[in-house]
């Protein structure tokens, strides 16, 4: 007993002594270096953003790569692989798959060699087109309707028909541009006006008149253009100012994936 006593401890002994070395060979390998740079800030969902980048560190070529992607505050993902060059360079490009802040970073896995390196963080915004004929507005009165309308021959799925009214959306500051056609509906008013109001505020009302574009229209014309800035703006509406109009495929370009209530008291 005591002989096989003797023997265990002497193992215990060695384990010991080899597991600090084994610990201190590890903290001594390299650090892989990795580089990023993304093509674009900024990006409409379903565009390509360009990652390009550059690795550092033992067998550092045809070292296979993970991508990730955080949207917000949220965690981050894998989204791509990517093995580098023989000379440790890389390339790839992911997809904008949401609207609003999103960040990018290349991991190199370790190895036997060299322990997993991360590259900084570089920041994008994606951005989205939305279709303003299913987001939530509010309309005075009950002269605005959803749906198609004809105009000059042709039937638009697409559309919010006007008369003398208009709908107003909070565009919370988080779109740039609203984009889309208007023309008188056929069978309706020999002519018409549609408005387009932007507010910064969401009180119309306030001491700063909010800015405005319009457009004159005849009967038997085919929709014309109808766009407005919507940068520093919160509150949006656009209708008939007098006539049938309506306005089709109306799209705000916007860094959320859809747009909050607006609350008017109407």
């Amino acid at each position: 007993m005591r002989l096989r006593t003797i023997a265990v401890a002497a193992v215990v002994g060695l384990i010991a002594s080899i597991a600090p070395a084994t610990a201190a060979e590890a903290a001594k390998k390299p650090v892989y270096k990795v580089s990023i740079k993304i093509g674009k800030t900024s990006a409409d969902v379903h565009q390509n953003i360009t990652v390009v980048g550059r690795v550092k560190g033992p067998k550092a070529a045809k070292k296979r790569l993970v991508v990730q992607r955080k949207v917000g505050a949220g965690k981050w993902t894998n989204v791509r692989k990517v093995r580098t060059n023989k000379v440790g360079r890389y390339a790839t490009k992911v997809k904008v798959a949401t609207a609003g802040q999103q960040y990018l970073r290349v991991v190199a896995p370790k190895s036997k060699k060299a322990r997993a390196g991360v590259s900084s963080r570089r920041g994008y915004v994606g951005w989205r087109w939305l279709d303003l004929t299913v987001q939530p507005s509010q309309t005075e009165g009950d002269g605005a309707v959803k749906g198609p309308a004809t105009i000059a021959g042709t039937t638009y799925p697409k559309a919010i028909t006007f008369e003398n009214t208009g709908t107003y959306f909070n565009t919370a500051g988080v779109c740039d541009i609203f984009k889309s056609t208007a023309g008188v509906v056929d069978g309706g008013t020999p002519s018409g006006t549609v408005l387009a109001l932007m507010a910064s505020d969401y009180q119309l009302g306030s001491e700063t008149d909010p800015r405005e574009t319009s457009l004159e229209l005849t009967a038997g014309q085919a929709p014309q253009p109808f766009r407005a800035s919507l940068r520093d703006t919160r509150l949006f509406a656009f209708g008939s100012v007098n006539g049938r109009i309506a306005v089709v495929s109306p799209l705000a370009h916007c860094t959320v994936n859809a747009l909050p209530a607006p609350s008017l008291g109407f």
